[in-house]
């Protein structure tokens, strides 16, 4: 068999919009190819990308652009080029393989149409033998139609009548941009009478002590023939299975005489392989499954990477008789779900972006990620993007594309639409199988019933998506919608109404208030919190980006139509002000206090939740990342790429081994006492040495000082929290407005392990931040022993008080490629202490690296 790849390496690829049917007029050997308006395209790609690269629309990233091309999704986009071969044999058949086109098309070569297909996740092919049989050069022309209709957020859910991500009919996080194109690759397939259409892959784990355990691999293959045939003598199916050099299991099969209804299933036992792994609990042992599809002369081979692991959902510590079961174990072992919640990589998700896409998937792992929630207003995720997670060990919680809506959000229920949602899965289901990190399906995001409740199986689509996966992948684990159970929001009602607690919960997504957030998530019952969040602006860059008019930034509220246009939803300027006192009035500090609070917001909820396990069997914030850029939203990494600091928060919290307090607030005004308890964690064993909690004031003076013993053994199982004591001091012996609570865990041997500080402040508000007397540091680049590509920032407090909340940018153009990665940031410095941090350069060239320092009191820095 033969394969030529139809992408857009040779730039053959046009596109041309139409009005109606118009495009019949333009397409075919009789047809006016000269007519004007064919514009270069990229296959796989989308239309409003092509449009932009060939100057039709405005860069719809910039400011309110995006409004000017909301047209596009309204007409027919022909995609067409020409296409070369040889003749055929006699025995050779020729067919077009689509792996997505989004979401209606029609197909044609020369001037027949070969094929009509709708479904943006479902792939397609052709049979075009007869009309390419003599070979030379023909004409391929895809004609994808309007977009159709469906729901933006605010709607109703039962009107949605197709499997096709929603987000872009306008969403709180992305203006209306509905994406159309051939967003997967095409390929023309030559073989002969006998072709290996599709093949799945799958591994499972049979139960056993670890190293003791039986694999299996199953393959399935289906067979394409044509009407009536059987496949030919000498057909045959092999199946070879490596870890990494060495064969440990193979087979072969005859399948001559085979029909294309029987299709092949094969077995293979593979004895004690090693496991996959989560990040941070061990490797990501993969091993690779080659399947040979032989007939006559041609020849097929078709690659998959398998992990073996096992997965399963068991009940949480205390839970109620009715909750579903939310602590994953894998292999055996229980494991706390540090999760986030994952938007499709870009609006125009049909362009390919590998290297964005390896950037954030590492910047997850980095952050010391285990599960991804793949939420259900995007997309059933990519190839590429499962593999890179089974390498990178991110267990996938994939989601349907069904969603809520703001006025109903149940489903339809009728058959039609039922069958529709059955098909996908059949379509969707089995060629991800093979992929160790998925480990859960679930039917979408946030659907309830009349009354507001989580919906349950009780809904037909999700009954019979239910029984469906049953039988395609009855080794996953399931949930019918997310949140699920007896509540949909976290709420404090809600809490109080539940004495036996709350079962998977969502929300909220805003800061509490400076005076209720801890409060808030101290509360907390839930066994599971599948999405919350908290707001804050952009980085700085991107917001010079999207509004390169300095004017145009300020005031940086709902009022100014620019902001309004770029996340209205998450704009929470009147909290940020009332948070400081009133007294911020320019956008640069601005966004230092909203990324403040969304920082130290969402670190705490973290912890929080992560103080009760394993009755909370894991948190997944909202959001990681964003399609689009926006000046406010609950992302905390922002379009480019570039991390906010809130992501430094998450990437705290969920270090391996961990020390933090629990209090009333950041704001000790109207208190008498400053009062913390205090919390370590660690996901293998405690350190044998001292944990240190102080109460230190803006200059370094101790306010108070606390420490216990640990002992490797103190919070008993891995994982499991441990309760070390309360410390606490008057709020007058603290001698300064702005000051840390202070802790840290040291080794037997002193040196210290893990940190954790929290800023606070004497009065009712943290305008003292804005008072703070200069601190002086200073900044100095080192380079790397072995790598052009890592070095590292030292950072030094010379002079004055503290300096807190330091952060580390990538200070280069907001078009300059790559990206910098930053070991740590959000650093707070004492007088007198000093920190390195480590900075690797990501597809970034060598000429023009430029790291920014600044902090609220230290005016900035660039270190080249």
């Amino acid at each position: 068999m033969t394969e030529t790849v139809l992408d857009d390496a040779d730039g053959a690829w046009q596109l041309r919009g139409f009005v109606g049917d118009e495009w019949q007029w333009h397409i075919g050997p009789h047809k006016p190819f000269t007519t004007a308006g064919w514009l270069p395209a990229r296959v796989p790609g989308s239309v409003l990308d092509d449009l932009h690269r060939a100057g039709e629309v405005p860069d719809p990233y910039v400011g309110r652009n995006s409004l000017l091309s909301e047209w596009v999704p309204n007409r027919n986009w022909a995609y067409r080029r020409t296409f070369t071969l040889p003749p055929l044999q006699a025995h050779e058949r020729a067919v077009l393989c689509f792996d997505g086109v989004d979401h209606e098309a029609t197909v044609l070569v020369d001037d027949t149409v070969v094929v009509r297909h709708e479904g943006m996740f479902r792939p397609f092919e052709a049979d075009v033998t007869h009309l390419v049989r003599g070979g030379g050069e023909h004409l391929l022309a895809v004609v994808v139609h309007p977009a159709p209709q469906s729901e933006p957020q605010v709607g109703r859910t039962d009107r949605v009548r197709v499997h096709k991500a929603r987000m872009g009919y306008g969403w709180d996080f992305c203006p209306p941009m509905v994406h159309q194109g051939i967003w997967r690759g095409v390929r023309l397939v030559v073989s002969g009478p006998a072709r290996l259409r599709g093949v799945t892959a799958s591994a499972a784990l049979g139960p056993g002590t670890e190293g003791l355990r039986e694999g299996t691999v199953r393959i399935e293959a289906d067979l394409a023939l044509a009407e009536g045939q059987r496949a030919p003598d000498g057909t045959r199916l092999a199946v070879r299975v490596r870890e990494q050099d060495r064969v440990v299991a193979e087979t072969e099969r005859d399948l001559t005489g085979m029909t294309a209804d029987t299709g092949a299933h094969i077995e293979l036992s593979v004895p004690r392989p090693r496991l996959w792994w989560p990040n941070g609990a061990g490797e990501q042992h993969l091993h690779e499954v080659e399947v040979t599809f032989t007939s006559g002369p041609h020849t097929t081979t078709r690659r998959f990477q398998v992990g073996f692991r096992r997965v399963e959902l068991v009940p949480n510590d205390g839970a109620p008789k009715d909750a579903l079961p939310y602590t994953l174990t894998v292999n055996g072992r229980r494991l706390y779900a540090n999760g986030w919640n994952w938007v499709p990589l870009d609006a125009q998700y049909g362009v390919p972006r590998p290297a964005k896409l390896a950037h954030l998937l590492d910047l997850a792992r980095n952050a010391h990620v285990n599960l991804l929630r793949v939420w259900g207003g995007g997309l059933l995720e990519t190839e590429e993007f499962y593999t890179l997670c089974d390498r990178l060990g991110l267990m996938v919680w994939q989601e349907f594309s069904m969603s809520s809506s703001g006025m109903a959000s149940t489903p339809a229920s009728d058959p039609e639409f039922v069958d529709l949602m059955v098909r996908e899965a059949h379509a969707v289901v089995p060629p991800r199988r093979h992929h160790p990190s998925l480990v859960l399906w679930c039917g979408g995001n946030e659907l309830q019933d009349e009354k507001g409740n989580p919906l349950d199986e009780s809904a037909p689509v999700l009954h019979a998506l239910r029984d469906a996966l049953g039988r395609l992948d009855p080794e996953r684990a399931w949930l019918p919608s997310s949140p699920s159970g007896v509540e949909f929001l976290n709420r404090a009602d809600n809490i109080a109404r539940n004495p036996d607690g709350l079962h998977d919960v969502h929300g909220p997504w805003e800061h509490q208030g400076i005076a209720e957030h801890n409060r808030l998530y101290d509360s907390g019952t839930c066994l599971l919190h599948s999405e919350f969040g908290v707001e804050g602006m952009a980085n700085r860059r991107t917001l010079e980006h999207l509004l390169p008019d300095r004017a145009d930034r300020w005031p940086a509220g709902r009022d100014n139509p620019l902001y309004a246009h770029l996340g209205a939803w998450w704009n929470n300027a009147p909290l940020v002000q009332d948070s400081f006192g009133a007294r911020i009035d320019d956008v640069d500090t601005m966004r230092r206090a909203s990324q403040h609070l969304q920082y130290d917001g969402l670190r705490y909820a973290l912890e929080a939740n992560r103080r009760r396990a394993f009755r909370s069997s894991g948190t997944l914030p909202w959001q990681f990342n964003e399609p689009v850029p926006n000046a406010w939203c609950t992302a905390a990494v922002d379009h480019r790429g570039d991390p906010k600091p809130a992501y430094h928060g998450v990437r705290r919290a969920y270090r391996p081994l961990h020390v933090c307090a629990a209090f009333t607030g950041p704001a000790w005004g109207g208190r008498e006492t400053v009062t913390a308890e205090v919390w370590a964690w660690a996901t293998e064993s405690l350190p044998a040495g001292p944990a240190v909690a102080r109460i230190v004031d803006a200059y370094g003076a101790e306010a108070a000082r606390r420490t216990w013993p640990l002992t490797p053994t103190a919070a008993g199982e891995p994982g499991r929290p441990l309760h070390l004591g309360t410390l606490a001091a008057p709020l007058e012996a603290v001698a300064t407005d702005v000051f840390f609570l202070d802790l840290a865990l040291y080794d037997g041997a002193g040196t210290p392990l893990a940190g954790n500080r929290y800023l606070c402040s004497r009065t009712t508000d943290l305008a003292p931040l804005l008072d703070l007397p200069p601190a002086r540091i200073e900044a100095v680049a080192e380079a790397h022993e072995e790598s052009d590509d890592r070095g590292r920032i030292r950072l030094r407090h010379v002079g004055g008080p503290a300096a807190p909340g330091l952060i580390l940018e990538d200070a280069r153009p907001y078009d300059r490629p790559g990206w910098a990665v930053f070991g740590d940031n959000v650093i707070d410095l004492l007088p007198g202490e000093e920190t390195s941090v480590d900075v690797v350069w990501r597809e970034a060239p060598v000429d023009d690296r430029v790291v920014r320092v600044s902090g609220w009191n230290t005016g900035e820095h660039h270190v080249r």
